[in-house]
C-alpha cells in the first residue's frame, strides 16, 4: 500500500498549479471590472434606454384561402379577401400625451365606436399588450389617424384581410360565413392556437374546411420609445395564406336556381342539383338568403328565416315525388302488371274513410298514373307492396338518414314504419298509414337534398352517392393538398326490367304528363311533380328531374322545392326548366 506522505508534488506540478491559479485570478478580476463598468459607469445610461424603449408585437392576420366555383370552361372566385383598416393600441404609462386627450380625439374621429372604443383601450391598458381595439375603420379616417400618429402614441393603424363574398348572397347556405373568433370559441379551441382577432369559419364550408382555409398568422415585432412610437421593426414573421378550395358548384346554374326561387310566389324554397355520375353538387340554393359580407345582425328579425338552410335542414312531406319509391318497391317485390288499369273517381274508400286524389283521372294504367300523379292508383300500389317494402326502399334510396354532404346541421328526415310508430307513438300501424305513406304524406318527411339524391340514383341505375361540394384543395405553394373522389354509399339493386319501366314512366311525365313544361326534343328528361299537403298552411310545391343528352348518361339530377308554393308543375316546374336550360343550353340554329 502506498503512503500518501511519501508522494510530495514535484517541481513540474507546482508550475502547473501556479499557471492555473493565475488564469483564474485574471478571469475573476476581468469579470468584476466588467460588472463595475456596466452597473456603475454605464448603469444610468442603460437604465434610461430600458426605460425609453420596449417592444410590442403587432399581429399579421393570414388571408383566408380563396374559394372557387366552376364557370363554363374555367373557374370564378366566390370568396376572397378585401382590405380593412384596423386600429391597434399599446398603452405606455410614460407616454407623452395624456390618455384622456387621446381618447377624446379618437372618440371625435370615430363617433360610431362610442363606449366600445374606450372599453377596449381600458382592456389594452390592463394587458399591456398591443390590442386590436377597432376594425373596419373608414379609409379616410384611417389615413387621418396615421397622419396624427405623433399625437397618438401607442395607436397604430394596420391593413388586414377581411372575408368578402364576391357575388353577395350567391350560394351563401353552402359557403357559410366567417367572422372574428369569439370568447366561447377561444375557450373551446385552446389546442388550435386561436387568438383574438383571428377569422374563423362559423357555418357552411367556411366552418367545415376552416383548418385548411385559415392559414397561419404572422407578426411584426416593433421597438417602441417611451412615447409609444415605433422606432424600428425588430423582427418580421410573414403570414402564410390558407389553402384555396375548389368547388364542384356550377356558378351559372347556381345563379339561375337562386333567381328562380327568389322570383317564386313565396320567395321561400330550395333547389339542389347533383351530377348523377359522381354525386358532385352542381347547385345548392336556399331562399331567402343573406350576404355574408354585410352585417348579419340585420337579418335576425326577418320572419322568412334567411339563415335557415331549407335545402339541408328543412324537412317536408315529399308528396308525389315519393311515388317513385313506391313504384320501385311494388315492381321489385310483387308481380304487379304495369298494363293493369284502375278507375280513378277522385277518391279511394277505406272503410268509412275516403282518401282523395287531386282530380278524377278516369281509367289509367301504371304509366298514366305516374304521368298524371294519380293518388288512387298509388293507393292500390301501396297496399300491394305493403309498408315494410316501401320503408325498405325509402331507406335504401337515402331517406331517413343524413346524406353525408360535408356541411354542418343536416337533418335526416323521417321514414315511418311499424316499429317507429310502435316506439314513438305507442300505436299500431293502420291501413290508412300505408295510404298516406305510399304517396309521401303522413309522417314521411325529407329534405330537398335527399330528393335530389333519389333522382340521381334513379338516373344512374341505383348508385346512391354521398354528395360532395369540394373538388380539391390547393396549398400556398400551388400543390394539390387533396382531391375528393366520388363515394358510393350503397347500390339499390333492381332488375333491368324495373329500371327500364321506371325510366319510361318518368320520361312519360315530361312527354305527356304533368311535367310537359320542361320538355326538350334534344334531351332525355325524366321528372316527377309533387304537391305536398301541408297541415300548417298552403301546400308545398315539388319538381324533381334528371336530364341528359340522348345516348349519354344523364349529367344532371335536381329537386326544386317551393315552400307553400302550391301545385308542383306551376311553382317549382319553371325553376327546374330554367336550371335544365342553363346546364344544357339549346343548340344554336
Amino acid at each position: 500500500m502506498l503512503n500518501q506522505e511519501s508522494t510530495p508534488f514535484t517541481t513540474r506540478d507546482d508550475r502547473r498549479l501556479f499557471i492555473l491559479s493565475s488564469l483564474a485570478t485574471a478571469a475573476f478580476v476581468t469579470l468584476v471590472f466588467r460588472l463595475f463598468y456596466l452597473q456603475v459607469v454605464c448603469g444610468s445610461d442603460m437604465a434610461r434606454r430600458a426605460e425609453m424603449n420596449s417592444t410590442q408585437i403587432l399581429p399579421l392576420l393570414a388571408p383566408r384561402g380563396l374559394v372557387y366555383a366552376r364557370d363554363g370552361a374555367g373557374e370564378e372566385v366566390l370568396l376572397d379577401n378585401a382590405p380593412r383598416f384596423s386600429l391597434f393600441y399599446a398603452h405606455n404609462p410614460k407616454g407623452s400625451v395624456p390618455l384622456e386627450k387621446m381618447e377624446k380625439e379618437l372618440a371625435s374621429r370615430l363617433p360610431h365606436a362610442g363606449a366600445a372604443l374606450i372599453r377596449k383601450m381600458g382592456e389594452a391598458r390592463k394587458s399591456g399588450k398591443m390590442t386590436r381595439i377597432l376594425t373596419n375603420i373608414p379609409r379616410e379616417t384611417a389615413l387621418a389617424l396615421m397622419e396624427r400618429r405623433i399625437f397618438l402614441p401607442g395607436v397604430n393603424v394596420l391593413v388586414e384581410p377581411q372575408r368578402r363574398a364576391r357575388y353577395g348572397q350567391l350560394a351563401c347556405h353552402l359557403l357559410g360565413y366567417a367572422g372574428e373568433v369569439d370568447e366561447g370559441e377561444l375557450r373551446r379551441a385552446r389546442d388550435q392556437a386561436l387568438r383574438p382577432g383571428q377569422w374563423v369559419g362559423k357555418n357552411g364550408l367556411e366552418k367545415m374546411y376552416d383548418p385548411d382555409l385559415r392559414g397561419t398568422d404572422g407578426g411584426l415585432q416593433f421597438e417602441m420609445d417611451a412615447a409609444g412610437r415605433h422606432v424600428q421593426v425588430v423582427r418580421r414573421i410573414p403570414s402564410v395564406p390558407g389553402a384555396d378550395i375548389h368547388l364542384t358548384l356550377d356558378r351559372r346554374l347556381q345563379s339561375v336556381a337562386e333567381a328562380g326561387l327568389g322570383g317564386s310566389s313565396t320567395g321561400r324554397g330550395a333547389a339542389v342539383a347533383l351530377d348523377p355520375r359522381t354525386g358532385a353538387v352542381l347547385a345548392f340554393a336556399s331562399a331567402p338568403g343573406y350576404d355574408p359580407s354585410q352585417n348579419l345582425g340585420d337579418y335576425l328579425g326577418d320572419p322568412d328565416l334567411p339563415f335557415f338552410n331549407r335545402a339541408l335542414q328543412g324537412i317536408y312531406p315529399p308528396g308525389s315525388i315519393f311515388k317513385i319509391v313506391t313504384a320501385a318497391a311494388v315492381l321489385k317485390d310483387t308481380t304487379w302488371n304495369t298494363r293493369q288499369s284502375i278507375l280513378c273517381t277522385g277518391s279511394y274508400d277505406l272503410g268509412t274513410k275516403k282518401f282523395g286524389c287531386w282530380k278524377r283521372h278516369g281509367v289509367l294504367d301504371f304509366f298514366g298514373a305516374v304521368a298524371w300523379s294519380c293518388n288512387v292508383y298509388f293507393y292500390n300500389l301501396g297496399r300491394t307492396a305493403g309498408p315494410d317494402s316501401i320503408e325498405t326502399y325509402a331507406k335504401a334510396f337515402g331517406f331517413g338518414e343524413k346524406s353525408g354532404l360535408d356541411l354542418p346541421g343536416e337533418s335526416p328526415g323521417l321514414v315511418p314504419g311499424r316499429d317507429w310508430k310502435r316506439r314513438i307513438q305507442k300505436q299500431g300501424w293502420y291501413e290508412g298509414d300505408t295510404l298516406n305513406f305510399c304517396i309521401g304524406q303522413g309522417a314521411m318527411t325529407a329534405t330537398p337534398l335527399q330528393a335530389a339524391v333519389l333522382l340521381a340514383a334513379i338516373a344512374n341505375g341505383g348508385t346512391v352517392w354521398r354528395p360532395y361540394a369540394v373538388s380539391h384543395a390547393v396549398g400556398p405553394d400551388k400543390k394539390i393538398l387533396y382531391r375528393r373522389e366520388p363515394e358510393a354509399r350503397r347500390r339499390v339493386v333492381l332488375d333491368e326490367r324495373v329500371w327500364s319501366i321506371l325510366h319510361r314512366a318518368l320520361e312519360g311525365v315530361v312527354t305527356q304528363g304533368s311535367g310537359r313544361g320542361v320538355y326538350r326534343p334534344d334531351l332525355v328528361i325524366g321528372a316527377k311533380t309533387g304537391t305536398a299537403q301541408n297541415p300548417h298552411g298552403e301546400d308545398h310545391s315539388w319538381f324533381s328531374a334528371y336530364a341528359g343528352r340522348p345516348g349519354e348518361p344523364a349529367g344532371l339530377a335536381l329537386a326544386v322545392f317551393v315552400e307553400n308554393g302550391g301545385q308542383g308543375s306551376v311553382a317549382a316546374g319553371p325553376i327546374a326548366k330554367a336550371m335544365i336550360e342553363a346546364y344544357y343550353p339549346r343548340p344554336t340554329p
